[in-house]
């Protein structure tokens, strides 16, 4: 079938609720010693891991290294924080089980595009027990912006990006969902804030796989005006 289902990671699959923001922002300071000017990621024109370090970073002429820096010590605090915040670590409600299905039972291929370092998701999802390199994939630590990095992870599963339905949980999934013209399902904590903002097929978690999956494949049938609407 030429489906491919496009799955962020935080909000998504896992999780994510108290303990990320400030384990990033914390990571931030403690290499460059300057503080975010917020942590509500929908004020940030880029909200991923890699293109807020750069933009804070711009003109530095150690950049790079300090992006790494700041990575390494972000893996380090969400390690650290895990055991006083569990739940962070944790899927959603059956999301395992559903992306297995998805696989097992040639539903459609299945891919991963997360706005993280590639390492924090790579350990989050661990944490969640789904190894990161199973699937194709792709992370801000390969491309900064999300709507690159949704067409890379396609890219690298073998599909043009009009074969993606794409799985997300933020407003920012909203609008670069809408700017590639990809159908989206939305999940997650968030999903009465997605309805507002026009997505019509939301669910809180991965309970009622039946009836996503049945979402998934009418969606890839209709055109993505409709898909929108």
């Amino acid at each position: 079938m030429n489906l491919l289902a496009v799955f962020d990671n935080d909000g998504t699959i896992c999780d994510t609720q108290e303990v990320e923001g400030p384990c990033y922002a914390k990571a931030i300071e403690r290499v460059t010693g300057r503080s975010l000017a917020t942590m509500d990621w929908t004020t940030y024109e880029e909200p991923t891991s890699s293109a807020i370090v750069r933009d804070l970073l711009a003109g530095d002429p150690a950049a790079l290294v300090k992006e790494e820096a700041i990575e390494r010590e972000f893996v380090r605090l969400l390690e650290q924080e895990r055991p006083m915040f569990p739940g962070d670590f944790t899927p959603l409600s059956g999301a395992v089980q559903f992306i297995t299905r998805l696989k097992e039972e040639s539903i459609c291929s299945v891919a991963i595009a997360t706005g993280c370092f590639g390492s924090s998701a790579r350990f989050k999802l661990l944490c969640c027990g789904i190894t990161l390199d199973d699937f194709p994939h792709a992370t801000s630590s390969d491309t900064p912006r999300r709507r690159d990095i949704i067409p890379l992870a396609a890219s690298r599963a073998g599909f043009p990006v009009s074969s993606v339905v794409y799985f997300g949980d933020a407003p920012w999934d909203v609008r670069v969902s809408g700017i590639l013209g990809v159908p989206m399902i939305g999940i997650g904590r968030r999903w009465e804030r997605l309805r507002d903002l026009g997505i019509q097929h939301v669910f809180r978690d991965y309970s009622d796989a039946d009836a996503i999956i049945r979402v998934l494949l009418d969606l890839k049938n209709q055109e993505p005006n409709q898909a929108h609407s």
